[in-house]
């Protein structure tokens, strides 16, 4: 089973360089937390990262289903006692 480093080079090998830059520019990023905290904001302004605006949810809202009788959870649990 190879170390974590040696998994690293060879996933490093296949990179093109434009990604490779930007792996370097996230670990630059990663250093940075340690004296602070790394935002979305901080990544925002890197063109690499694309940050979705607020505005886009990622899941729609639904609205929950409403049933008759016991629900299943507690049928659930009544059959494992």
């Amino acid at each position: 089973m190879p170390t974590v480093k040696t998994a690293l080079h060879s996933t490093i090998e296949l990179l093109s360089d434009k990604e490779a830059r930007q792996i370097m520019r996230l670990v630059e990023l990663l250093k940075e937390k340690k004296r602070g905290s790394l935002t979305l904001r901080q990544l925002a302004v890197d063109m690499a990262f694309q940050i979705p605006s607020e505005k886009i949810r990622p899941f729609r809202t639904v609205q929950p289903v409403r049933g008759k009788g016991i629900p299943a959870s507690r049928l659930l649990i009544g059959d494992r006692r």
